[in-house]
Order: structure tokens, then C-alpha cells, then sequence
């Protein structure tokens, strides 16, 4: 038995710091630089024409898209790192109907650029289509 205390104590030291290194980017609201931020712009599906409005915010943690919530995907946990003068963020919005929509973007000043995949998988075909974000910072409601 002893000589199992002492890879299961590394083991358990690496689980932890890799919770704690994940829990480095999750911002909260003592430490977070994104929140209060809202940017307006257009969305759309990579490859397509058809563009759409769309307003992202970022609030106590939680990451919105205003025209994605029309499908059901509420807001989520995002999370932040900066490099340089930018902001890189992350976050998958739920629906219980539509699937998930994973969220990557920079900010950089007044801009906002992103992009993000919608994922539905069904018994008879699946939905994997990556769409793109760009808006500028807004400050009005």
C-alpha cells in the first residue's frame, strides 16, 4: 500500500493544478475585464451572404448572444485571457432543442471578432455549420 501514496499524491497534485490553472481564465466579478461590455454587429454562416444583427454582452460571468437567444441558448459562463492589448473569451451556449454553440472571439479596443459552431446531433443526420462575428462596442441598452 505504501508505494501507491506516492503516485496517487502526484496524481491528485496534477488534477488540482489543472483545475486551478482552468479556474484562472473563468473570470468573476472582482477580476473580470469584459463585464459591463456590449458590442452590436453582424452575424452569419461562413461561405453564406446572409448576414443578421446580433448584440453579445458580457454580465457577472455570463456570456449572451441576443439573436441566438430567439433559439433558445440562454446565457453562459465564459471564460477570458488577455494577450497583448487583446482579449481572447470562450463559452458554450445551451439549448434544449438546437444543440450547443461554441464561442471563441478577440477583443481588441471597440471591436468585437469572432466565431462560433453550432453542434445538434440527431439520429439521422447532424448539424455542424461554423458561423462569424463582428461588432463594435456599444454602450446604450
Amino acid at each position: 500500500m505504501l508505494p501507491l501514496i506516492r503516485p496517487i499524491s502526484i496524481c491528485t497534485f496534477l488534477v488540482i493544478a489543472s483545475i486551478a490553472a482552468f479556474a484562472g481564465d473563468a473570470p468573476t466579478s472582482k477580476n473580470d475585464p469584459l463585464n459591463g461590455l456590449q458590442f452590436k454587429g453582424q452575424t452569419g454562416e461562413q461561405g453564406k451572404g446572409n448576414n443578421t444583427e446580433d448584440t453579445i454582452t458580457f454580465k457577472d460571468g455570463q456570456f449572451r448572444s441576443l439573436s441566438c437567444e430567439n433559439w433558445g441558448f440562454g446565457p453562459a459562463p465564459y471564460s477570458v485571457k488577455k494577450e497583448g492589448e487583446s482579449y481572447h473569451f470562450s463559452a458554450t451556449l445551451l439549448s434544449p432543442d438546437h444543440g450547443k454553440l461554441e464561442w471563441k472571439g478577440t477583443i481588441t479596443g471597440d471591436t468585437a471578432e469572432g466565431t462560433f459552431r453550432w453542434l445538434k446531433k440527431r439520429w439521422y443526420w447532424n448539424i455542424d455549420r461554423q458561423y462569424w462575428y463582428k461588432g463594435t462596442r456599444h454602450t446604450g441598452q
